[in-house]
C-alpha cells in the first residue's frame, strides 16, 4: 500500500494519459486495465465498508483529517418506497404507459384512438459513443 500512500493523483493521471497519448501504451489495453483496477477497488470497498465505519468512529467526531484526507461520517440519502400507496403506483403506471405511447410515435405516425389526434413524439437526444468493457471472471 506504500504506492498508494505516496502517489500524487494528478501526477499519476498525467503520466498515464501522456503514455496513452504518445502511443507508449495501447489506449484500449490501458482502458481495460483501468476497468480491472476499478472492479478491484469496488469489491475491496464493499468488503471493508463496515470496518472503515468502525475505524472512523474511533475519532469521536463527524469530520477529521487523517492519512492526507478529510473524512466525514454521515448518513446516506434517504430513499422513499411508495409501493404501499396505490394512488402513486397507479399514477406511475399511467405515466409509464403515456411515455411508451409517445415513444412509439418516434418510429411512425401514431394516432390517439380516443381523440383522433396525432401523438407527438418526444425529443430524442443521442448519447455519445462509449466503450463498454465486460471483464472475464
Amino acid at each position: 500500500m506504500n504506492l498508494i500512500k505516496t502517489t500524487n493523483i494528478k501526477e499519476a493521471v498525467a503520466e498515464i494519459t501522456t503514455a496513452v497519448e504518445n502511443g507508449e501504451v495501447n489506449a484500449l489495453e490501458a482502458f481495460i486495465n483501468l476497468k480491472k483496477i476499478e472492479e478491484i477497488i469496488k469489491q475491496v470497498k464493499k468488503n471493508v465498508d463496515d470496518l472503515v465505519i468502525e475505524e472512523a468512529a474511533k475519532f469521536n467526531t463527524k469530520t477529521f483529517t487523517t492519512f492526507d484526507a478529510e473524512v466525514t461520517l454521515k448518513n446516506s440519502a434517504s430513499r422513499y418506497d411508495f409501493s404501499n400507496i396505490p394512488e402513486i403506483v397507479t399514477r406511475e403506471l399511467e405515466l409509464k404507459a403515456l411515455k411508451d405511447k409517445h415513444k412509439a410515435a418516434i418510429k411512425s405516425d401514431v394516432i390517439d384512438l380516443d381523440t383522433g389526434e396525432l401523438i407527438e413524439p418526444p425529443i430524442v437526444k443521442g448519447g455519445k459513443e462509449v466503450v463498454s468493457i465486460k471483464l472475464n471472471k
